[in-house]
């Protein structure tokens, strides 16, 4: 409570007629009290009737107040009224009651009136209800109390600055900031934040925090901070302006510093473990074709040579079948080191998989350089290795190709180090050879040559696509034929038509085709399971392979490991194959008939079948060769020759495939003549496993009622 000196009153004031001073007190916003020496209430106002809830006769000569009982308040008024000083007066907020017991704050104005010997006669109180204002005070003052414990107890630092062009001073940091940085608030007063970055400036996301500050806005930013003992730490930094309470100048920055070094930690093991080998910690085929694009765009750039060396080691195989694959493992570890000793720290080693490494050669200022790498490798490589006890000495292969002469990306680079370090098999191994463009004429046959093939198949590198085979009657998929294709680490997706002849010749084809019968027979068990209806899998069976021992044993015992629905399998063999001797084929084919599978000749025809030996032969399907298909709707000859063999089937109770179906009309034709089921490019190319299985799901979408 403070003691004022009152102002003199207005003498016009004191002009004005009594009338008009009663009705403008009566109806005065604000409430009024006048009290008599004793402090009884001489007179109040509407204003204070309303705000207090009483009536007059409740308030007019009443003491003690019930309004407001507080003795420091009757103390006051006393003092005034005992008071000589004529202008004296007071001003307080006081709490009051109403009638109906609620809580509310006064702020009064009390004055004393006097009479003309200047004694007090009177006290008059002027109150204002200023319950909101100090609702409004104590909530805010929660409110700012809540902000300064959550800035305090918030687990993320928070440093705010000073915002002038030529001060970003310090002024508060929370305790997360002393408890990240290691700093306390002392030590940073007055420091400018970038104080945490110490000498680190090359950080490209500086540039974003400081263009941030220079145009007073929000900004963001990972960043390598530095605690007061040294130590890194990341920081994902958002700063954001503070504006003054007008809302047109930004005064402060507020800095959030989140540390995120484990999260960073993690991500970085992460990305080692994608890009790197799990066993020897080269890079593996992932940051190899970035290694090889980065070292390409460099050696445009600056008009230098890249080399890529690809090595494989020789006889690896005997290694591992000699003292087992932990002995082979440690080999291919030295190897590792010993490959990455003779390189320097800007070049690349990977491995690519199994004894295969790669070895990427920047700024070479002559191609004739990488010949010196080279004799270096395979000179180290040549000293003995001691693996599990012995000594063990091993030699490489190694192909080279240069950009630019060779090439201008990866994959051709590869290509060609690979087509070279055939060659140096082909002549001999432990040697090291440099493309060149005749190579390149057998491309095909080199990079399909037997040890590339079985690498393939030892490293999983086929997969099965499969062609849906299409109901002419209901135009519903009813049955696929499994395809083998050869995802080739270099050169891409293979076809069948560029490795199976030599697969043929190589014996290669019965490991090919027994994985191609497991795989397609684990298939249909999948589908099952997933809902997916029973579909036919037809599976082509070589000429070597059917030739076998004991065929339709080993088949069985593909069916019985992997569960597979023998009805549900279609055996395909050509006309060439079933007629090379006519008495083992009906033998064979007995025996597979009675594992319940079915059997389709395969691009009828074609061959030198004879009507005879069909009717012998237990033969369910013929398929139709797409070369009296490619014009049936256009060639009269060749609709009859389809329509015979269509005719000729039915009349033996076969069902007929026609394969190489691309047209509708060609699609029109073929039902009218009795065909039974058709594949071709008009309806599907040969699917993944996940795109067909999605087209049997939305066929089976269809099929609901709806």
């Amino acid at each position: 409570m403070t003691r004022e000196t009152a102002p003199p009153l207005d003498t016009e004031f004191q002009r004005l007629k009594p009338e008009l001073l009663a009705q403008a007190i009566e109806q005065s916003p604000l409430a009024i009290v006048v009290l008599d020496r004793d402090g009884q209430v001489q007179y109040c106002n509407q204003g204070f009737l309303t705000m207090s809830g009483f009536s007059r006769a409740e308030v007019v000569g009443i003491k003690p107040y019930p309004w407001n009982h507080d003795a420091d308040t009757d103390a006051t008024y006393r003092s005034l009224l005992a008071s000589q000083v004529g202008d004296d007066c007071w001003r307080g907020d006081v709490q009051s009651t109403r009638k109906d017991g609620t809580k509310y704050w006064e702020r009064q104005v009390v004055s004393t009136l006097r009479d003309a010997a200047g004694r007090s006669t009177h006290l008059v109180v002027v109150k204002e209800d200023v319950s909101d204002r100090k609702l409004r005070r104590a909530d805010y003052a929660q409110t700012r109390h809540l902000h300064e414990r959550a800035l305090a107890s918030s687990s993320n630092g928070i440093m705010i600055t000073r915002s002038s062009e030529d001060d970003h001073s310090i002024v508060y940091v929370n305790p997360a900031f002393e408890r990240i940085t290691g700093y306390s608030a002392d030590e940073v007063m007055g420091m400018e934040g970038r104080f945490l970055v110490r000498d680190d400036l090359a950080q490209p996301d500086l540039d974003h925090i400081r263009a941030a500050l220079r145009e007073k806005r929000e900004g963001s930013a990972t960043l390598r901070n530095y605690r007061k003992d040294g130590s890194l730490f990341w920081n994902e930094l958002h700063i954001a302006p503070v504006h003054d309470l007008t809302g047109g100048e930004t005064t402060h920055f507020v800095s959030i510093i989140n540390d995120i070094s484990e999260r960073v930690r993690y991500q970085h093991a992460l990305e080692y473990q994608a890009n790197h080998d799990s066993l020897t910690g080269l890079a593996n085929r992932n940051l190899l074709n970035d290694r090889i694009e980065q070292g390409v765009a460099w050696a445009k750039r600056n008009g230098h040579v890249m080399g890529v060396m690809l090595l494989d080691l020789d006889h690896f195989k005997l290694i591992n079948d000699a003292s087992g694959h932990s002995a082979g493992d440690t080999l291919l570890k030295e190897v590792a080191q010993r490959l990455t000793a003779c390189v320097r720290e800007t070049d690349t080693v990977a491995r690519l998989g199994g004894d295969e490494f790669v070895i990427i050669l920047t700024d070479l200022p002559q191609p004739g350089d990488v010949d010196q790498i080279a004799e270096k490798i395979l000179s180290t490589l040549s000293r003995p290795t001691e693996i599990a006890g012995r000594e063990v000495f091993v030699t490489a292969s190694i192909g080279v190709s240069l950009y630019p002469r060779d090439g201008d990306h990866g994959e051709i680079l590869l290509r060609y180090a690979d087509m070279a370090m055939y060659r140096v098999k082909e002549h001999g191994r432990n040697s090291v050879r440099q493309f060149v463009p005749e190579m390149g004429s057998t491309a095909i046959s080199r990079l399909d040559m037997e040890g590339a093939m079985r690498r393939g198949i030892e490293r999983g590198e086929f997969v099965l696509h499969y062609q849906p085979k299409i109901d002419l009657v209901t135009q519903n998929v009813v049955g696929a034929e499994a395809l083998i294709r050869w995802q080739h680490p270099q050169i891409g997706l293979v076809h069948p038509i560029e490795f199976i002849r030599l697969a043929e010749e190589t014996g290669l084809i019965l490991p090919l085709g027994e994985w191609v019968l497991l795989e397609a027979c684990k298939q249909q068990v999948l589908w099952r399971q997933q809902g997916l209806p029973p579909l036919k899998i037809a599976i082509n069976m070589s000429a070597r392979q059917f030739r076998q021992d004991e065929l339709a044993e080993r088949i069985a015992e593909v069916f019985a490991s992997t569960g597979a629905d023998p009805a549900h399998v279609i055996l395909e063999l050509t006309e060439s194959m079933v007629m090379h001797d006519v008495d083992s084929t009906l033998v064979a084919l007995r025996a597979l008939k009675k594992l319940g599978v079915s059997l389709s000749l395969d691009d009828f025809g074609t061959g030198y079948s004879s009507l005879s030996y069909l009717r012998r032969f237990p033969i369910d399907e013929l398929k139709i060769d797409r070369s009296f298909i490619n014009d049936i709707h256009t060639n009269p000859d060749d609709a009859a020759i389809a329509g015979a063999i269509i005719a000729m089937a039915r009349s033996l109770g076969l069902s007929v495939v026609a394969e190489g179906v691309e047209k509708n009309e060609q699609v029109a034709l073929l039902s009218a003549l009795g065909c039974n089921q058709v594949q071709g490019y008009y309806y599907a190319r040969p699917l993944t496993v996940g795109a067909f299985a999605g087209r049997m799901r939305e066929q089976q979408q269809r099929a609901r009622p709806a």
